[in-house]
């Protein structure tokens, strides 16, 4: 029978704090602890930021406040951990104090990968992860009167805040190394249905360059790109990536990986009495099986839930990662998960993919909008490995989730094309035109036809 009495969580984010959480709801008796940084407050819905730094919503509805953890009896500690002794089972804080634990819960996260960029020290520059850096664009922008921003990154976070920007009348430039709008989640054929949208709307885009330097002196006035091109701009947010925290685990000894904390499939590290999830950890991918970086909310959620029945003895096992993802820009809708093609080739996967136009509703219905619909399958065995969505009206991007668990579950091309969905004209396309089985007929004639 499980003795455990005490848990100490480092961290009050989504892993920490469900964690944190779910001990309590299953087993009251547990004393729990959340250790956190001096600055935090409450539990940060973070894909709020963009919507923050931007004025759109305030800082106080993006928070769940200590209620959620003090009514359950939770012990808050608002001290920075410095330091954890595994002989003894204790964390030590800055302040001097220690923590004594059964099982410890490290959930720090990750923290903005900065370039190194001549001028990216200047006021002006920010990353944007916690609501303090929210606020902090906020309040630059509107003393500043900003005009004209560049944003570094054309990934989820850059996407969405050259949206919000635009919207509020100011000039974005976006600037994206790689030679498509988010590399990681669309194939460039997708990413073409997005980019064009983006320039009607008056973002700019340079793909495929780099920013070499930003000038300024009391603040961003350009910045200069590898091409030569020089941009004005009051502003620069970076949005290239974040690193792993895990220094504090390194130096307790626990084993790390490549790309960030390493864990099993019970989310334990090499201390089995010390659990991990969230940004912080690598996971595994369930296509490839190799480490991944999985830094999307939902992930630490579930890893959090899954670590605190751990905690109690009930071994589930965290299932590998696929890594559903959505977001949007104006009215157009995107979602990705798995493999995209590209990667696919990367890893030396033959496949076979498929695109699907359809619509939102029913044909005769007068509100309906396009959406398109791919699929990524392992020639091989047949199996999907990925998906994509770039829609028109905000509904059919859920359909990301039908795709994640069909991966899920290993289904191959000829179980997606006998798919059957839920059907009703001002809900869903026609029966006819439901796009992920007729992306899977697609998929099955090439096949056929070789």
């Amino acid at each position: 029978m499980d003795k455990t009495k005490r848990v100490v969580a480092i961290g009050c984010s989504g892993c920490g704090a469900l964690a944190a959480l779910m001990v309590k709801k299953l087993k009251p008796s547990i004393e729990v602890t959340i250790i956190r940084e001096p600055q935090e407050k409450g539990l940060l819905t973070r894909c709020a930021t963009p919507y923050i730094c931007c004025g759109d919503i305030m800082v106080d509805p993006s928070y769940k406040d200590d209620s959620i953890f003090t009514e359950k009896g939770i012990e808050l500690v608002d001290v920075t951990a410095v330091g954890i002794d595994r002989k003894k089972r204790t964390v030590a804080t800055a302040d001097g104090n220690t923590y004594p634990y059964d099982k410890l819960v490290l959930a720090t996260g990750a923290k903005p990968f900065i370039p190194s960029i001549p001028g990216i020290d200047l006021p002006g520059v920010f990353t944007l992860r916690t609501s303090g850096d929210a606020v902090n664009i906020l309040n630059w922008i509107n003393s500043r009167r900003v005009r004209n921003v560049v944003l570094l990154g054309a990934g989820a976070i850059g996407i969405e805040k050259g949206y919000l920007l635009s919207r509020r009348g100011v000039q974005v430039v976006i600037v994206e190394m790689l030679g498509h709008i988010m590399p990681n989640v669309l194939d460039p054929d997708m990413a073409e249905e997005v980019q064009g949208y983006m320039k009607e709307k008056g973002v700019k885009l340079r793909l495929g360059q780099k920013v070499t330097a930003i000038q300024g002196k009391d603040g961003v006035q350009s910045v200069t790109l590898d091409s030569g091109e020089k941009i004005d701009s009051n502003m620069v947010v970076v949005s290239v990536g974040a690193r792993c925290n895990v220094g504090l685990a390194g130096d307790a000894g626990l084993k790390l990986g490549k790309l960030g904390l390493q864990v099993n499939e019970y989310l334990q590290t090499s201390d089995f009495d010390i659990y991990a999830g969230g940004d912080l950890i690598e996971y595994q991918s369930h296509v490839t099986g190799k480490p991944v970086l999985g830094q999307l909310r939902p992930n630490a959620v579930i890893a959090g839930r899954v670590i605190a029945k751990n905690i109690l003895g009930f071994d589930v096992k965290f299932p590998p990662l696929i890594n559903s993802f959505c977001t949007k820009f104006f009215d157009k809708n995107i979602a990705g998960v798995g493999l995209t093609e590209e990667e696919a080739k990367k890893e030396a996967i033959e496949v076979v993919t498929a695109k699907q136009k359809s619509i939102s509703k029913h044909s005769m219905m007068r509100e309906r909008k396009p959406y398109i619909v791919k699929l990524i399958f392992d020639k091989k065995n047949q199996q999907l490995i990925g998906g994509q969505i770039v829609s028109d009206a905000e509904c059919p991007v859920k359909s990301i989730d039908v795709i994640a668990l069909a991966i899920r579950c290993n289904l191959k091309i000829l179980d997606l094309a006998t798919l059957r969905c839920a059907g009703q004209p001002e809900l869903s396309p026609d029966p006819g035109k439901e796009p992920i089985a007729l992306a899977a007929e697609s998929a099955f004639s090439k096949l056929y036809n070789e």
